[in-house]
């Protein structure tokens, strides 16, 4: 069966499948679409109007510091404040009004007021208004004259809300007065924004709980209802779109606050959005356009691909259904696709070939059992051959093996084997023949053991005595070096008690010496003391002389005098006399320093005596010092010396000590080892070697018994051979 019949063909169910979920995935897409360009927009549009908004708000700004830079301007003018001050109304409204419309040319600053004290002196916008206290409406002026700065924002004005600038006059630190620069927020200001931003502006003033409109730009009625205007106001207004003639505008407000923060009404803007909304409009109608195209193209795609397909499985059909008949013969196509068609075609081809392999595989398998048969046959004798091999082999260890348990070493196995088996009958007997040297060498080596370990311990017990005989003259040895040390260790202390003496004694000398040189320094002073002493007593009798040779004149002119002159010549006697007792006086003072000076000189002399005298016994007591440091320090070396040797005594003390404990140990160990030494040559004695005979086997024995005895300790001199030789001369020495 070639033709398969096939009710309902798949491509008919591909083409539907396929085409309805491209037209579902094209409505998705296409909504998506449909709510994303709206959503986009929706954006343009709120950006647009923000954009315009933001030039709204930006220009209000701007008019705000024009007006702060031109009320500061205008305050700082010199001879303002007097003029305010003097109520000069006339003067000030001549002096600006001439510039005031290139002020308002250039920036729409029109309001330009002065007051005092909040009551307007003059307004050049409106000459005839004056003398009206406006601080109830305008808490900038009230805040300008109380902290003395520029302000500025929205407040209500004369007729309408406005843009203020309020800045202070000041004269000698005082206020003087306060201008005020002012631009109406009116249709004029609002057209000029909204040639701008393509825009229609209004601005309203809550008045009575009621939305007064101030200006407008609108061509009527403005666009948002008074509902729609307390929403703004509350801040709950959404974007409203709304037509007007050919355009689109979006609508909405922002509240407007005044200086202090309150807000007083809403400035309503209707942004032209036309050209936002025709391009989101057309882009929406694209999106619709090209899903039903794609819609259709993917139908058509689908169709010829559902046929092409089809006609591609009914092929591979027909060859399966060929296949599954018997037909081996079939050509498999499609095999070199790389897709699931590809990979059908080559599973098909793989059962193919199964079938193929099948009958093939079933002539081998004939072919395998008969060779199978052939060669079982063959390994049965082969079996069998081995088997008898391996029988005579067993036998002959197994016998070779009971010699060997019964210490028959003699034993060989002289019947040869299969040549599979030859190599272990010549190392059973190769074994057995190194077993049976290694014994005769084990009881050779027992032998000698037996003789060095008697030799070891005679040797040990020579050693011990020796060691014995050391121990003690090492002890006596330490007990003379620590009397030794005892008296070493007390000579240097006496030798350092004499060192400190020594010191002391040379402190003392030093401080005698000190006290030597002072003395002389003493000496020295008192000299010279008496010398300025001598030189004061030779101006006094030199001051004598010279009082006795006035007393002399005076006598004389007294004389003359007559009897007016007796009473002063009495008194120039009484003067000289003085004079001359004072001469005396000095005389003896004079003989006395001298005395002294020559007993000074003597004292001096001495005193340097004592002072060499001192240095030289100084000089013998750091000699002695000297010496005495030497010795201690000599008495300190051989003590410490003596210290050491004593440790090293002690300590070859206790090595002797262990030497002697070590020797002992040897000893036994000596003996012991020929007790084994004999045991082991009782063992030897049980085997059986080959070219022997049964007596060399007793001869074994006889020789074990002989290592079995005890080791003789006494009246055994000791060998002088190999390493275990000991020179009796050499224990001596040491």
């Amino acid at each position: 069966m070639s033709e398969i019949d096939i009710k309902r063909p798949m491509w008919v169910k591909m083409t539907a499948y396929g085409f309805a979920a491209v037209l579902f995935a094209s409505a998705t897409i296409g909504g998506l679409a449909w709510y994303s360009q709206s959503s986009m927009n929706e954006q343009a549009v709120l950006k647009e109007f923000n954009a315009d908004l933001a030039v709204l708000e930006a220009d209000m700004e701007a008019q705000k510091r024009a007006a702060a830079s031109l009320a500061l301007t205008v305050a700082s003018e010199p001879d303002l404040a007097g003029l305010i001050a003097g109520n000069a109304r006339e003067a000030l409204i001549a002096r600006y009004a001439g510039s005031q419309a290139g002020v308002i040319a250039n920036s729409g600053l029109g309001l330009i007021t002065f007051s005092r004290d909040g009551v307007v002196v003059a307004r050049v916008h409106a000459p005839t208004k004056f003398g009206d206290d406006i601080r109830g409406r305008r808490k900038m002026i009230v805040a300008t004259l109380a902290d003395k700065k520029l302000h500025a924002g929205v407040e209500p004005g004369r007729t309408s809300v406005n843009v203020f600038a309020t800045a202070p006059v000041m004269k000698d630190g005082q206020i003087e007065g306060v201008v005020d620069i002012g631009s109406e927020l009116n249709a004029d200001y609002f057209s000029r924004i909204a040639d701008k931003t393509d825009a229609q502006i209004a601005i309203h003033i809550l008045k009575d709980g009621k939305f007064e409109t101030q200006s407008s730009t609108f061509d009527g009625a403005t666009m948002l209802s008074p509902e729609e205007l307390t929403a703004v106001f509350e801040g709950s207004q959404p974007l409203k779109m709304m037509s007007a003639g050919k355009r689109d505008y979006a609508v909405n407000g922002t509240v407007l606050e005044n200086f202090s923060g309150e807000r007083i009404g809403v400035i309503e803007m209707a942004s032209n959005v036309t050209p936002v909304v025709a391009a989101g409009q057309a882009a929406t109608w694209m999106s619709i356009v090209g899903t039903v195209i794609v819609s259709l193209l993917s139908l058509l795609g689908f169709f010829f691909y559902a046929r092409s397909f089809s006609g591609t499985i009914s092929r591979m059909t027909g060859t399966m259904a060929r296949l599954a008949n018997g037909d081996l013969e079939v050509t498999v196509q499609d095999q070199d696709r790389p897709d699931e068609v590809g990979a059908m075609a080559r599973a098909v081809q793989v059962f193919k070939q199964s079938g193929l392999d099948k009958i093939r595989l079933e002539a081998e398998a004939d072919a395998q059992r008969n060779h199978a048969e052939q060669a079982r046959n063959r390994s049965s004798e082969a079996e069998r051959i081995r088997a008898q091999e391996m029988e005579q082999a067993t036998k002959g260890l197994a016998e070779g093996l009971k010699h060997l348990a019964d210490g028959d070493l003699s034993f060989q196995l002289t019947q040869p084997f299969a040549a599979d088996f030859e190599g272990l009958r010549g190392n059973f007997n190769a074994a057995v023949a190194q077993l049976g040297d290694t014994l005769r060498s084990v009881a050779e080596a027992s032998k000698q053991i037996d003789t060095g370990s008697r030799e070891i311990s005679q040797s040990a017990e020579d050693l011990s005595r020796r060691t014995e005989q050391q121990a003690a003259s090492l002890e006596e040895t330490a007990a003379a070096l620590d009397q030794i040390t005892a008296n070493v260790t007390n000579s240097t202390q006496r030798v350092e008690e004499a060192r400190a003496a020594a010191v002391q004694a040379n402190q003392s000398a030093v401080q005698s010496a000190t006290i030597v040189s002072n003395a002389v320094d003493a000496m020295g002073k008192i000299e010279q003391s008496s010398s300025q002493i001598s030189n004061i007593i030779g101006v006094i009798d030199e001051i004598a002389f010279q009082t006795n040779l006035l007393a002399l004149n005076a006598g004389v002119e007294a004389a003359r005098a007559g009897e007016a002159g007796k009473g002063f010549a009495v008194v120039a006697q009484e003067v000289r006399e003085l004079a001359q007792r004072s001469a005396q006086a000095a005389k003896e003072i004079k003989d006395l320093i001298r005395n002294s000076s020559v007993e000074v000189e003597g004292g001096v002399r001495l005193v340097h005596e004592t002072g060499e005298a001192l240095k030289a016994i100084e000089n013998y007591i750091v000699t002695v010092n000297d010496h005495m440091t030497a010795i201690a320090s000599a008495a300190k070396e051989q003590s410490v010396g003596l210290t050491e040797v004593n440790t090293a005594v002690n300590q070859m003390d206790q090595v002797t000590q262990q030497n002697a404990a070590m020797v002992e140990e040897s000893t036994a160990a000596s003996a012991s080892l020929s007790d084994e030494a004999g045991r082991l040559g009782a063992l030897i004695g049980q085997f059986r070697l080959a070219g022997g005979t049964g007596g060399q086997a007793a001869a074994l024995r006889e020789v074990a018994a002989v290592m079995a005895k005890p080791a003789s300790s006494a009246g055994r001199p000791a060998r002088s051979q190999g390493n275990l030789a000991v020179k009796a001369e050499e224990w001596s020495e040491f």
